[in-house]
């Protein structure tokens, strides 16, 4: 009697360590399913991430020419001594500065198209506030 409790003692044993093996088993297949999909989201995360990236430098290399584009019509504009008032001057000033800005964060875009323009509007800004002539 001995022998047939010790083999249906073991036999519990084995049968629970089968069992809990099983569940085990499962409990990692789900945790490798799940870490497969999370770097799956991962990497198409990423790939929105890079493409937002181009947008927003594509956007502000857009911005940095249409600023440049406006600061050569107004340096045109004063060239041909049409008169502004003290706001139009504030704005191409803003844009000035966010072209330098721009300029100095991205040493590879070409400065040089606006640089005289930028003095020359600069000039016509400190004479025209000196005197006071603005519309």
């Amino acid at each position: 009697m001995t022998a047939v409790i010790a083999s249906l003692g073991a036999a519990l044993i084995a049968a629970a360590v089968s069992i809990i093996s099983l569940c085990l088993q499962r409990k990692w297949k789900k945790q490798d399913q799940s870490a497969g999909k999370l770097d799956e989201l991962a990497g198409q995360v990423q790939s929105v991430k890079n493409t937002l990236d181009r947008h927003i430098a594509t956007d502000a290399e857009n911005d940095a020419r249409q600023a440049r584009r406006r600061i050569i019509a107004f340096a045109d504009e004063c060239r041909r001594e049409e008169q502004h008032s003290e706001e139009h001057f504030d704005n191409v000033l803003e844009d000035i500065t966010f072209y330098r800005q721009y300029c100095d964060d991205h040493p590879k875009f070409k400065n040089e198209k606006a640089s005289h323009s930028i003095r020359y509007i600069e000039d016509v800004y400190d004479v025209t506030k000196r005197k006071n002539a603005f519309i």
